[in-house]
């Protein structure tokens, strides 16, 4: 088998194969190897999801080629135990399937069979040994159809089991928490939304069932529904690993645990409030090990990557993330924390609650009932000798100003706040209390957020300019203007006819479930107050004010560096349009 990962002398030899018959230009097979240098994909995998490709003569050259034998899975039934031996999750990432099983061999078909890696994952995790086949995207995801209602088939049987077993020995909810089988469902559900790398489950009890949703990059997608008997032990379930109390269904509560999957322990948060219909859970799922980012994965442009450092490595001050919920507001602290943590840095923080633990960081959690509050906190903190403060968030009068008065005796202050932009922030302070003159003098920088989702990048594909493009969004936002202030602030080449710039898009493929995006990035406004900023907060200059004289500064919107993400390749106008929307 020849190999396609150097995309050397043996892409070369698969050109002429393609060539010889006439199965694709040299423009199209370049191309091909373009996207898959810059996905890190295997060449085979992305010409056998290019269905502009004639697929069928494709896949012959390339089996003949590559000696492998091919196979068509529409053609196919394949049986739902022999599908379930990997799972869903695996079998949508790696474009791979189990279409049979003959004693201990299993027929495995790809688009990419130089993936070694997942095909000695699949041997180990089936104990079976995997004869290769190649096959299409387009059959890949024929096949993947099987996968569905298999979760609500699975969770079917369970529901039965635990319910016999319940009915037989006339058991309780909080019996039927412990019973193996709820246990079983509710690690199932943990793990599915774990492996599609969700942010929150929810189960939300309605009249006449339960829906299981997972929030995936921002958007929530019902999983599965379930009867509603099976709610009060699958709420205990839920409650005894959160140590919640279990006889407690009036009011709201909280709780964490952790769980481990491919040994890698995940922390959950855990929050429980009653409504109509019963008791309504949500889960937020704190990955560490996806939030420890640096700075430039956040998604800031070079320009704004600058100013953040700049500003983050001043001894003393402010630093000010605004946005809404679910905005990235505290990833963006946690990795400005990360960044400043030093062997002779004392950092503290006074969080509620603590999202995730920072080894050689002094983490406090608010305690209402204990008498912590973040103005409470803040105050023992400042007894701590800390040089850097991290208050998870200004709340009121009281924080705003203990904060303040911490930034102006030496220390670095890091903080969020509830703004829609960053030009509104100064006058929320103000509104709190705070004077104007000392929001001018201790703030060093605001940064404003959002989260975007990004095009896949297994089913990429680009465009140029269309005058129906254009036109669409026209009334929304100036691009020629745009293109002029990119270009003099150094983050694009100079561009004369927008026309010929390219846009990206997702067509929709097994990895991304069919949304065209996969995974999120910031996108950001970031206002450092410099004297001209300075001098219109003391005159307590409008939001709108304060924006047009940062514009003339060089200061991007969140909707110009969201536009400038879409001519980047990165997102879609469709999505900056969505958050950035008043």
């Amino acid at each position: 088998m020849i190999n396609l990962i150097s995309f050397g002398s043996d892409a070369n030899r698969l050109w002429k194969a393609l060539e010889n018959e006439r199965c694709i230009t040299r423009e199209q097979f370049r191309e091909a190897v373009q996207q898959a240098r810059a996905s890190g994909r295997f060449l085979t995998d992305v010409l056998l999801h290019n269905e502009a490709l004639a697929q069928e003569k494709l896949l012959h050259v390339l089996s003949t080629t590559l000696q492998i034998p091919e196979v068509r899975l529409a053609d196919r039934v394949i049986s739902p135990g022999v599908l379930s031996l990997i799972p869903k999750e695996v079998a949508e990432q790696h474009a791979v399937i189990v279409f049979k099983k003959i004693k201990d061999v299993i027929h495995v078909a790809t688009t990419a069979p130089e993936n070694t890696q997942t095909i000695d994952f699949i041997s180990k995790k089936t104990g079976l040994k995997p004869q290769v086949f190649i096959t299409t995207g387009k059959d890949i995801r024929h096949a993947l159809r099987g996968y569905q209602g298999e979760l609500t088939e699975e969770f079917s049987r369970i529901i039965e089991l635990s319910m016999r077993e319940a009915m037989a020995a006339y058991d309780s909810a909080e019996k039927m928490a412990n019973f193996v089988p709820m246990i079983r469902m509710v690690d199932t559900i943990i793990e599915r939304a774990l492996r599609q790398k969700a942010s929150d489950i929810h189960v939300e009890p309605t009249s006449n069932k339960i829906s299981i949703r997972f929030r995936i990059d921002g958007l929530l997608q019902r999983i599965v529904e379930l009867p509603t008997p099976i709610l009060p032990p699958l709420i205990a379930r839920l409650k005894l690993m959160a140590n919640l109390k279990l006889d407690e269904h009036r009011r709201p509560q909280d709780g964490r645990f952790n769980h481990v999957l491919d040994n890698r322990e995940v922390a959950i948060r855990v929050s429980a409030i009653p409504t109509l219909h019963g008791t309504k859970m949500v889960l937020r799922i704190l990955d560490t090990p996806e939030k420890q980012l640096g700075l430039r994965k956040l998604g800031l442009n070079t320009m704004d990557l600058h100013k953040m450092k700049r500003h983050a490595l001043k001894p003393h001050g402010m630093i000010l993330v605004t946005g809404p919920t679910g905005s990235g507001k505290t990833t963006t602290l946690y990795t400005l924390l990360k960044m400043l943590h030093k062997e002779a840095v004392n950092i503290c923080t006074i969080e509620d609650p603590i999202e995730y633990g920072m080894d050689g960081i002094n983490q406090t959690q608010v305690y209402p009932d204990g008498g912590i509050t973040f103005a409470t906190g803040l105050r023992s903190l400042l007894r701590q000798d800390p040089n850097v403060i991290m208050v998870g968030e200004i709340r009121d009068a009281e924080t705003a100003e203990i904060a303040i008065n911490a930034a102006m005796t030496g220390h670095l202050v890091l903080s969020t706040l509830h703004t829609n932009t960053v030009f509104l922030t100064p006058q929320r302070l103000v509104e709190m209390g705070v004077e104007p003159y000392l929001v001018a003098s201790v703030i060093n920088v605001i940064v404003g957020q959002r989260l975007v989702r990004k095009v896949c990048s297994h089913c990429r594909t680009s465009a140029f300019f269309t005058s129906k493009i254009f036109d669409r969004f026209r009334p929304l936002c100036d691009l020629p203007t745009l293109l002029t202030q990119f270009h003099q602030l150094g983050l694009l080449p100079p561009v004369t006819d927008p026309s010929q710039l390219k846009i990206s898009y997702g067509k929709g493929c097994p990895k991304c479930n069919g949304t065209g995006y996969l995974g999120r990035v910031g996108i950001y406004e970031i206002l450092p107050v410099d004297e001209t900023v300075r001098g219109l907060i003391l005159n307590r200059a409008p939001g709108e004010t304060l924006r047009q004289a940062a514009e003339k500064n060089g200061v991007l919107t969140m909707h110009a560096d969201g536009m400038l993400k879409v001519l980047t390749g990165l997102t879609t106008f469709a999505e900056v349009f969505r958050v950035t929307k008043d």
